[in-house]
C-alpha cells in the first residue's frame, strides 16, 4: 500500500512539477517584455527631452531603471534602440497621408492639403522632431535615410498635378515641406499653419511662372 502510495504521490509531484515550468517560462518573458517596453520608453523620452546626443545607454539604463548590461541584453547596439524607439513613436503619430492628397486632381488644391497635413504633422511632433533633427549625426542612416525618403515622398504627389517640370517650382516644394520651412515660419515667426501653408501656396504659384 505505501509503495502505491510512494508512487502516486510521485506522479503528481511531476505533474505539479510539469505545470510550474511552463508558468514560469511564461513569467520570465512577461518579465522580459516590461522591461523591454521600459527601455523603449526611456529611450522615447530622452530623445523627445534632451535629445538623441545625450540619450546615451548610460542615460536610458538610469532612465529605465535597469543596468547597462541590461539594456545592452534587449538591444545589442545603438541603433537597435534607435529603430525600436522611433518605430514606437512613429506608430502613436497621425502621419501625413499621401494617398489622401491625390483625390484633390487641381495642383494648387493638392499642394494645399498636402502641406496642411504635413504642417499638422510637424506641430503635433514638433519636440520630438526638432531635436532628431538637430541631433541627425547621431541618428542611424536607416532612421535618417526613411524620414529623408518620406519627404520626397510627400514632395513627389504634391507636384504631380503640375504642369511641365519647372525646378524652380520642385525647389520650392521642397522647401515647403522642410521642418526647418515649418519651424522658421510656424514657431520662430507665429504664424498659424494655415497662414503658413497659404504663404508657401502663394510662393509655389509664383515659381511656377519660372523655368
Amino acid at each position: 500500500m505505501s509503495a502505491c502510495t510512494g508512487a502516486v504521490s510521485r506522479s503528481m509531484d511531476q505533474q505539479v512539477g510539469s505545470t510550474r515550468r511552463p508558468y514560469r517560462k511564461t513569467r520570465r518573458a512577461d518579465d522580459e517584455r516590461r522591461t523591454r517596453a521600459r527601455i523603449v520608453d526611456a529611450a522615447e523620452t530622452l530623445h523627445g527631452s534632451v535629445g538623441p546626443a545625450h540619450a546615451s545607454i548610460a542615460a536610458v539604463a538610469r532612465t529605465a531603471g535597469v543596468t547597462r548590461a541590461t539594456v545592452y541584453r534587449h538591444f545589442p547596439d545603438d541603433e537597435s534602440l534607435f529603430q525600436a524607439c522611433s518605430a514606437q513613436w512613429l506608430a502613436r503619430q497621425r502621419r501625413p497621408d499621401p494617398d489622401r492628397w491625390t483625390v484633390h486632381p487641381d495642383a494648387e488644391e493638392r499642394l494645399t492639403a498636402g502641406l496642411t497635413d504635413v504642417y499638422r504633422y510637424y506641430r503635433e511632433g514638433a519636440a520630438m522632431l526638432r531635436l532628431v533633427i538637430r541631433d541627425a549625426e547621431v541618428v542611424p542612416e536607416a532612421v535618417r535615410a526613411a524620414r529623408l525618403g518620406a519627404e520626397r515622398a510627400w514632395v513627389e504627389t504634391m507636384l504631380e498635378p503640375f504642369p511641365g517640370r519647372s525646378r524652380v517650382r520642385r525647389t520650392a516644394v521642397t522647401h515647403a515641406v522642410s521642418f526647418a520651412t515649418w519651424q522658421s515660419l510656424c514657431v520662430d515667426g507665429g504664424l498659424s499653419d494655415r497662414s503658413a501653408v497659404a504663404l508657401m501656396t502663394a510662393m509655389v504659384r509664383e515659381a511656377g511662372l519660372r523655368p
